[in-house]
């Protein structure tokens, strides 16, 4: 199968793909022409590809793992229990140490008097309840389990 059939198939752009062989994670066959040639089996390396950074893995983790899950050896099962242990101490640090500064951001709002939602008055002297604006996402990609 061709690059755009891969895509359709793995729920992954192309350009995801493109990358994925660029960093040694996808290694498909080459016609003599040099178009790529993947096989079903490259489906189902897709999706575990795309499962492994949804859980915040970098590519280089993901790596060692598929190997170890796709086609495991003796002691491969330890490893990636090993690996997934350490990336859930790993999260749930993070979330501490976000819930901490979300009770800090908390206390600065009651000390400087901010209200998540405030009401303003309009031009004919009414008050208008009025919601804080929402905040732009964060780069998860700072986020990265390695």
């Amino acid at each position: 199968m061709k690059i755009g059939e891969l895509a359709r198939y793995s729920g992954v752009s192309q350009r995801s793909l493109r990358y994925y062989e660029a960093k040694g994670l996808l290694a498909p066959q080459r016609t003599s022409s040099g178009h790529r040639v993947f096989t079903p089996l490259d489906v189902r390396r897709v999706r575990v590809i795309r499962r492994l950074f949804a859980a915040g893995f970098c590519s280089a983790v993901i790596g060692d793992l598929l190997p170890r899950i796709l086609e495991p050896a003796e002691g491969d099962a330890y490893v990636v229990r090993d690996r997934f242990a350490a990336a859930r101490r790993r999260l749930l640090s993070e979330i501490a140490v976000i819930q901490k500064e979300l009770m800090t951001l908390d206390r600065l709002e009651g000390q400087f008097g901010l209200e998540h939602d405030m009401h303003v008055k309009d031009d004919d002297g009414l008050y208008e309840r009025v919601e804080s604006p929402q905040t732009t996402e964060i780069d998860h990609r700072s986020r990265r389990l390695r």
